[in-house]
């Protein structure tokens, strides 16, 4: 039997809903690794620290999203200064330990 006018078009709304969905736990996911790099990248490096306790200041302005960071911002403020002598962790090493702490949190 035909499909009706009608049927064609729900099923298009519901495929096009699912397709939004898909998209956004993309999106959602991509956001996810990036802040845990640059988490990661701001713990070990002064510069990094430094623009992202600087950005988050100038760019989170709802009160909910200030409450929600401040123990993390708090965190990085004190955050020691890495030891020069010790060796500088490679990307590979970096993307390893992020991916590892990630998979622990699932």
């Amino acid at each position: 039997m035909a499909q009706t006018l009608k049927q064609k078009i729900a099923e298009a709304e519901d495929k096009l809903a699912r397709l939004r969905e898909q998209s956004r736990r993309t999106e959602n996911g991509q956001k996810i690794i990036l802040g845990g790099m640059l988490i990661h990248a701001a713990r070990k490096d002064t510069k990094i620290r430094a623009w992202l306790l600087a950005e988050a200041e100038r760019s989170v302005t709802r009160e909910v999203d200030k409450k929600r960071l401040a123990p993390l911002l708090d965190t990085l403020r004190m955050t020691p200064e890495p030891n020069q002598e010790s060796e500088k962790e490679t990307v590979s090493e970096a993307l390893t330990n992020i991916l590892s702490d990630n998979a622990m949190r699932d």
